[in-house]
């Protein structure tokens, strides 16, 4: 399936809200002032995206009610679904202001704050924000990992908390976190699924399985988590299984097409089922989404350098060097292209650099063979591979999860 079908998958998925709106809003027109049937056609206009219908039911609302303070957070909701900052900040203001708040209230003003923080990329300052909230053994802290009893604002918190640390790089206090959470008590499915992926990053694989797993089981139908959908497709990468990363990585796809992490795992599964093409498209569509994934950038190099667009992949290897000059796995594939160009000084330059941050690197290891000559028949290309590769196991940390496909193309041979 490509981008336009699932695009189009996503519009009919619209255009049943849609539908769904206008009944709703005929209902209303015989009941204008029913409480409930008010909120079901705001939320379904959000989800719809149908902004001015949205804040045709919100102004209502609020005319009826204008104290509500349900309803103020709904306007919150409102500015942020899209992306209108200063308005979002002008209700949450006036909220964060009151006294004595009502149960509740606290946590999801707390929660759309870090919110701003984290929709502008500033993932240090949402860390800082929720920090002491989010103290692993503090209040509501059960409901927090709890399934069945998980409070709403609790359950929101923990994953904006958890994806703070993901993108702010804490790896390992995101999973200490969890891991201190009551142990008696199973992980809400949509905690668990953005557990599972910081484990996968953090290169804790048995978590990673373990957490991924429990919560693909417990979601409900139609609510699987994107997160345990793309943790258990980079597994099956691991364990050389293109089929199945597909698979997953195409059901994670269909929930969110715009995801990055998604597209880049199902780009990796047709690199290693060896449609180099088709990947590097989707390697493209991964990077629009997140331009700062270095692994993705290794998958573009090595889609092409199987393609021999060398200039193309020496661009991509560039690309990841310039966020990590100290990443060995950057230098050793640009090394290979350089090697294959001919290069062989500049090569040799990066392959030392490969080979001094990380003495048994493979790719520089593997540059190195093509400067000597070493890979000049398929046989020796072979040969070379066994070598190599040996019995290396094949690491799917956040810079890293190529590694397998890595082991493919070598084993196949370039060109």
């Amino acid at each position: 399936m490509n981008y336009e079908s699932l695009i189009a998958a996503q519009q009919s998925v619209l255009a049943g809200l849609v539908l769904r709106l206008d009944r709703l809003e005929t209902y209303l027109r015989d009941d204008p002032s029913n409480a409930s049937l008010l909120v079901e056609a705001f939320e379904t206009a959000l989800k719809a995206r149908q902004w001015d219908r949205a804040q045709f039911h919100m102004k209502h609302a609020l005319a009826l009610d204008p104290d509500s303070l349900a309803w103020s957070l709904l306007e919150a909701d409102f500015w942020l679904a899209q992306r209108r900052h200063d308005e979002a900040l002008d209700v949450l203001n006036r909220l964060g202001a009151l006294t004595s708040p009502p149960a509740g209230l606290a946590d999801a003003v707390l929660h759309d704050f870090a919110l701003i923080d984290f929709q502008s990329k500033d993932y240090a300052q949402c860390v800082s924000r929720l920090e002491s909230r989010m103290q692993p053994h503090g209040q509501n802290a059960a409901s927090m990992a709890e399934g069945d009893t998980a409070q709403g604002g609790a359950l929101l918190l923990a994953k904006l908390w958890l994806r703070a640390l993901h993108h702010a790089g804490d790896l390992d206090r995101a999973v200490q976190w969890v891991l201190h959470l009551s142990p008696e008590q199973r992980l809400h499915p949509d905690v668990g699924g953005v557990a599972s992926l910081i484990a996968l990053d953090a290169q804790r694989f048995d978590l990673a399985s373990e957490w991924s797993s429990a919560a693909l089981v417990h979601a409900g139908a139609g609510e699987r988590p994107t997160e345990a959908l793309v943790t258990q497709a980079s597994l099956a990468l691991a364990k050389h299984d293109a089929v199945k990363a597909r698979e997953l990585a195409l059901a994670a796809l269909q929930i969110n097409p715009d995801d990055g992490r998604s597209w880049s795992v199902y780009a990796f599964a047709e690199l290693l089922a060896g449609d180099a093409g088709l990947a590097s498209q989707h390697f493209e569509l991964a990077l629009k989404a997140m331009p700062d994934h270095i692994g993705t950038w290794h998958g573009l190099g090595w889609s092409q350098v199987v393609q021999r667009q060398l200039a193309s992949a020496r661009s991509a290897f560039e690309a990841a060097l310039a966020l990590d000059r100290n990443f060995a796995e950057s230098h050793g594939g640009l090394a290979v292209v350089l090697a294959l160009e001919n290069n062989a000084q500049a090569s040799c330059e990066h392959v030392e650099r490969a080979l001094r941050l990380e003495p048994g690197n493979l790719t520089g290891r593997f540059a190195q063979a093509i400067v000597r000559g070493e890979v000049s028949s398929p046989q020796a290309f072979e040969r070379l591979a066994q070598t190599l590769l040996g019995d290396q196991a094949a690491p799917l940390g956040e810079d890293s999860i190529w590694d397998g496909v890595m082991q493919t193309i070598v084993a196949r041979g370039i060109g």
